[in-house]
């Protein structure tokens, strides 16, 4: 009896231990290629599908705007069983052409879905393509909804498909490669309706010259995004200006100034600050301490606008003069002005963020 009343203790004991079954660590890996038709900088490319196999299930995320062949001479079908995805060319590859098909996180894992810039770079010739661009770009006056950035290689300035394509990371930064030499018009823009181009009414920037690929292998290129000036809208670019008052009683309620120690002067620079959405006061950038006064006591935003056409204020891209953004640097955080209130801001303007087009 006494050794049953010890192995009874013991299982009740054992039973009244509560545990927690761990899945072990979150899976933070992007699925991984084993196998492949196409590999990447192969030459004489004879195949019509790349099949990829991949080390776990897959699933695909908007595969029609995310997996891309540069350049589109061919439309892509996908089909995915399990761990294995078919990607077709519908069309006939062009010969002696180098081709580069992207995945830009159009394939996941099922279940975390993990992805990564996947890219094979491969020509239908004897040789590689080898020229390579590299861009940055960002939007002047950013949405509130983060937004894919494309760039367009068109042929011509009036061309609506791009010869090739890519799409900025969520950094702003950009690299294609396998591009043939030649002159292209480049367009960046944010593809708001889904259709593959660019409308006039969506964000943008554009080289309305041409450039020469070959001509700028060692440098980065720029772009600042700005939505188009519409007619029916100046909203973008005007902002009605507050007239400081006559009165006694409005000057006296309003005391508070703002010392501005600025660090850039440089030809038509002009500082505007805004109470909200109003335009409170804008001046010239002609010495490096400039002083605003009566101003009510509210958060402000400050900007500085390259203002290359002396109009007083800033201009957004403008498709029809053929003219890209001006300049706008806007300081990173809210001013709080208070009542009887006399603050000093230094302004450090880091440097290309007044950029020159």
């Amino acid at each position: 009896m006494v050794r049953w009343a010890f192995v009874m203790a013991l299982l009740l004991g054992a039973c009244a231990q509560v545990g927690t079954i761990s899945g072990g660590p979150a899976d933070e890996r992007a699925p991984q290629v084993l196998g492949q038709t196409i590999t990447d900088k192969q030459c004489n490319v004879r195949s019509t599908e790349q099949l990829l196999v991949f080390d776990e299930f897959i699933k695909l995320d908007q595969a029609q705007q995310r997996i891309l062949l540069m350049p589109a001479d061919s439309r892509l079908n996908y089909e995915l069983k399990g761990k294995t995805l078919r990607i077709r060319f519908l069309d006939s590859l062009q010969p002696q052409t180098t081709y580069t098909l992207m995945s830009n996180g159009g394939i996941k894992d099922l279940t975390e879905g993990n992805d990564s810039l996947m890219t094979w770079t491969f020509s239908t010739g004897p040789v590689l393509d080898s020229l390579q661009l590299f861009a940055n770009a960002k939007e002047i006056l950013p949405n509130a909804k983060a937004a894919t950035i494309n760039l367009g290689l068109y042929l011509t300035d009036t061309s609506r498909t791009a010869r090739y394509i890519g799409r900025f990371d969520q950094q702003g930064k950009l690299q294609l490669k396998g591009l043939k030499d030649g002159a292209y018009f480049l367009k960046a823009y944010i593809d708001d309706n889904q259709d593959g181009a660019c409308s006039t009414a969506e964000s943008q920037d554009v080289f309305f010259e041409s450039i020469q690929l070959s001509q700028v292998q060692n440098d980065t290129l720029s772009f600042f995004l700005s939505k188009p000036l519409n007619d029916s809208d100046s909203s973008a670019t005007t902002s009605k200006l507050i007239e400081k008052k006559s009165d006694s009683s409005a000057v006296q309620s309003q005391v508070s100034s703002l010392i501005i120690e600025i660090d850039t002067i440089s030809p038509n620079l002009l500082l505007e600050l805004y109470l909200g959405e109003v335009l409170s006061q804008k001046m010239r950038v002609e010495k490096h301490t400039l002083t605003l006064d009566s101003l009510s006591a509210g958060l402000y935003t400050l900007r500085i606008v390259a203002d290359q056409n002396n109009n007083q204020k800033w201009d957004p891209i403008d498709l029809q003069k053929r003219e890209r953004a001006e300049a706008l640097y806007i300081y990173p955080e809210k001013i709080k002005i208070r009542p009887n209130w006399e603050l000093s801001l230094p302004v450090n303007i880091p440097p290309n963020s007044l950029f020159t087009n």
